[in-house]
């Protein structure tokens, strides 16, 4: 049946067929149209603080339930202060479906000789083509329903990511005749078990074969299907596991086969074992220069490499040498691997004898300084909150505590942090979008003093909506991830150390937070149990001192399984390579 209405009318019916009933946004003049027809379709509004924000709420829906986040901002400031939400999209594989108000068609710049037409007009598709799956622009209102068909598939097909639908002012309001709209099906399988037929044979074979076995995880198995199938595969062939930091939580990390993350930030023990290793399996995970380090033909020499991605690009230009590489959906590769082994499980045990001596020699190392341990406090928080757990964390030395010592395992204890973006500020809007979307889980967000000043307007939103997050503040007065770096390879850290932290328990007083500090490690056991047993949104102060910093660490020039500082014979660590300008 036809009827009339506008693009706008359209593109939100569009978006309510698909299922999407919360739009996250900040408004301006340019997306007006769209807000409004979300008013009729009865579709819920939430406004944040700021862009990001907004931005960063519908990231968090999409990681965390089967809806495809949708964000909507106006032109302008709107677009370029949501670029970094879409980078984060882009580079971690998160669909996002971003709705950018445009000046008028008639206002377009276009290939004039000026550098802006209209008020608040930017070129969107210049400035997010290289961190979008596509920008789409209509020019007449026509062109509207096959854009947002096609837009709205494409963040899921393949390998996911962001796509940008940038609206014209006057192509939103014009008037529409065309069918209702229908619910598109989901993307079809990307799997061809014609095409996968030999390298699957060929790694059953080696599977057969191999002594010291590594099965690499990344954020393409980082699902609540590839997890489950994860486990039956590790019932069958016992496997050691390493994961990239986004990966981390697809198997439990206290399952006995893993042995944490691995590369820069990552398990020394995790390292030894690729370095050792005789069969890799790699799974949905993009070996990148943080994980594999420098010396990329050491990354594990003896082994016979076997990677499996969506992205065939990844698997063209992989940095790792690779034996053979398929591309598919990796839960679909899982499902067809796991019916061609045997049902009885390999014996691995000598080679699990051997990671539990080197799980002896290479424990995390932990640095002896006055008041509190970030290692224990995480372990701490990790052990008394119960239930089902989202934990995020901002980007710098927190994030790197939480990701070695939080026990996360899906789908009951996910992890949410900025991985190949690395973007300050992640935290707190990623926090509130959890708590949005997943009312029944309890939201952890840790954060450092530098990370939580990025986004911390956004303490409004978390008090409008009486939201349950706890915020763990991390306060070092340091930018402590980067002044290690800049302390590592110069004299003096110019930039990221002695910075002084606002009043953070009276900023969150002002917003009306409840407030706890801490500065000793005996207060840490009270405060976990405040913080879980505690409703609403409530904030910790943690001063901590400022040398901790983050050990071992892989650093350029390093092999894998040789991490700086190292231990001596007596157990003491060998820090001769010391950081310079250190008091």
């Amino acid at each position: 049946m036809m009827k009339w209405e506008t693009g706008a009318d359209y593109l939100v019916a569009f978006l309510k067929a698909q299922g999407m009933d919360v739009l996250h946004n900040y408004p301006g003049g340019t997306i007006a149209p769209i807000l409004d027809a979300c008013v009729r379709e009865d579709i819920a509004i939430y406004t944040s603080r700021h862009e990001q924000g907004a931005g960063y709420a519908a990231l968090a829906q999409s990681r965390l339930t089967q809806a495809t986040g949708v964000v909507a901002v106006t032109s302008g400031p709107g677009v370029t202060n949501l670029v970094t939400v879409v980078a984060d999209a882009y580079f971690d594989g998160i669909p996002l479906v971003v709705l950018t108000g445009q000046v008028g068609t008639q206002d377009l710049r276009k290939d004039l000789p000026v550098r802006q037409r209209g008020f608040q007009e930017v070129d969107t598709p210049q400035v997010m083509g290289s961190i979008a799956k596509k920008v789409f622009q209509p020019t007449s209102v026509e062109q509207i329903p096959e854009m947002v068909e096609e837009a709205w598939l494409l963040s899921t097909s393949g390998r996911p990511g962001p796509v940008v639908l940038d609206l014209p002012m006057d192509i939103q309001r014009k008037p529409l005749q065309a069918c209702s709209p229908r619910n598109l099906a989901s993307s079809p399988s990307c799997f061809n078990e014609a095409a996968a037929a030999d390298f699957l044979g060929e790694l059953v074979q080696s599977i057969g074969q191999a002594k010291r076995p590594v099965l690499i995880l990344g954020q393409g198995v980082n699902n609540d299907r590839s997890s489950k199938l994860l486990l039956d595969l590790l019932a069958r062939w016992p496997a050691a596991v390493s994961c990239s930091l986004s990966g981390i939580g697809a198997v439990d990390t206290k399952h006995p086969s893993v042995l944490g993350f691995h590369g820069h930030t990552g398990s020394q023990l995790a390292g030894k074992a690729i370095y050792s290793a005789d069969l890799l399996l790699v799974l949905g995970s993009r070996l990148d220069i943080r994980q594999t380090g420098t010396r990329t033909n050491e990354f594990a020499p003896s082994a016979k490499i076997f990677r499996v991605d969506v992205d065939q690009g990844e698997l063209e230009t992989s940095r790792v040498t690779l034996d053979k590489a398929l591309v598919a959906d990796t839960a679909e590769f899982l499902s067809a691997l796991i019916k061609q082994l045997p049902e009885q499980s390999i014996d691995l045990s000598d080679w699990h004898q051997q990671l539990a001596l080197w799980r002896e020699e290479f424990p995390w190392i932990k640095q002896r300084l006055p008041g509190i341990c970030p290692e224990e406090l995480i372990r701490t928080l990790s052990e008394n909150v119960k239930g089902q757990v989202v934990c995020v964390t901002g980007v710098g030395a927190h994030q790197h505590w939480v990701a070695r010592h939080f026990r996360f395992h899906r789908p009951e204890r996910i992890l949410l942090t900025s991985a190949g973006h690395g973007a300050m500020g992640y935290d707190l809007p990623v926090a509130i979008g959890a708590a949005l979307h997943c009312p029944d889980h309890k939201i952890l967000c840790v954060v450092g003093d530098g990370s939580l000043q990025m986004n911390i307007q956004e303490l409004g939103a978390l008090v409008e909506h009486n939201l349950d997050v706890s915020l763990i503040v991390l306060d070092n007065q340091r930018l402590g991830l980067v002044s290690q770096f800049q302390l590592m390879n110069w004299p003096e850290d110019t930039a990221c150390g002695e910075r002084q932290s606002p009043d953070f328990v009276a900023i969150a007083q002002a917003y009306g937070i409840s407030t706890r500090c801490i500065s000793e490690a005996d207060q840490i056991l009270a405060a976990s149990h405040w913080l879980v047993s505690t409703d609403g949104p409530k904030l910790l102060h943690v001063a901590i001192d400022a040398k901790h910093d983050i050990l071992p660490m892989l650093l350029g020039g390093q092999r894998i399984d040789a991490m700086w500082p190292y231990y001596n014979a007596d157990g003491s660590i060998n820090a001769e390579d010391s950081f310079e300008g250190r008091d």
